[in-house]
């Protein structure tokens, strides 16, 4: 079993959701791969086959869509290099020397790398970074996330991904949550915080507050699918591109 494009992770709530996506936008060369047996994997659209090997599973010069878990970095990648592949990378929470293994492969891959594929926080990110004058202004930046109870990591990559748009490199002080008897807001300092109840697929709130008046962007996601939105643009943008390390802002500003 092996085709031109594979989904590494398919059993998993995000990699489901992933297949689905691109079978959804005429993706039909597909299929997926994970740690599981060989067998066909149940989707709302029909059986998707799925292989526990990734080298097997992925034809030469063809395209993974990774989101497995950080771990399995070397892994993934030496299969991609194996076969002259490309790479979208939806997984997160690497670590610095997992991050760096990928920013090596992608000297000789094409690799498109995000932490969220929704198109709408991407838009949101490309409106943020013509407020940052705004700060000079007076305004004070707090950035709010809030998620289902189950989600473990805190903040969300999504709301670090805000910041890093808004703010660029840019010194900054980062606090989560505020307490005690003297909380009061230091200078260049910079709330990020989190909220975890129910099943709330995902939030995310930018305030900028002057002495006078508040600016608030959110973006709220009303399904897990609008965080895979954005993946067969990727898939796209990685076979007509040369080996390199993308964003989704790349991906996007190429279609426009």
């Amino acid at each position: 079993m092996s085709a031109d494009l594979v989904v590494n992770g398919a059993a998993g709530r995000m990699g489901r959701l992933v297949a689905s996506e691109l079978r959804r936008c005429g993706f039909t060369d597909l299929v997926g791969c994970d740690v599981v047996e060989d067998r066909n994997l149940a989707l709302a659209d029909g059986p998707f086959p799925l292989a526990r090997d990734l080298v097997q599973a992925l034809r030469p010069g063809g395209i993974v869509v990774d989101f497995s878990h950080p771990a399995a970095t070397q892994v993934l990648l030496d299969a991609v290099q194996s076969r002259r592949a490309r790479l979208v990378i939806g997984t997160t929470g690497q670590s610095a020397d997992e991050m760096r293994r990928i920013e090596l492969a992608a000297t000789s891959v094409p690799v498109v790398l995000a932490r969220n594929f929704s198109l709408g926080i991407h838009r949101m990110m490309q409106a943020i970074t013509k407020l940052r004058v705004m700060i000079d202004e007076g305004f004070d930046l707090e950035i709010l996330e809030t998620h289902h109870s189950a989600k473990r990591d805190a903040p969300s990559g999504t709301a670090i991904m805000l910041l890093e748009a808004f703010w660029g490199n840019a010194p900054v002080d980062v606090v989560h949550g505020r307490s005690g008897v003297d909380a009061r807001r230091k200078p260049l300092e910079v709330g990020v915080h989190s909220v975890r109840g129910g099943g709330i697929p995902g939030e995310h709130t930018l305030l900028l507050a002057g002495p006078d008046e508040v600016v608030e962007i959110r973006h709220r996601a009303l399904s897990r699918a609008a965080f895979v939105s954005g993946v067969p643009k990727a898939v796209r943008f990685v076979q007509d591109h040369p080996p390199g390390l993308y964003s989704m802002l790349d991906v996007i500003g190429d279609a426009e």
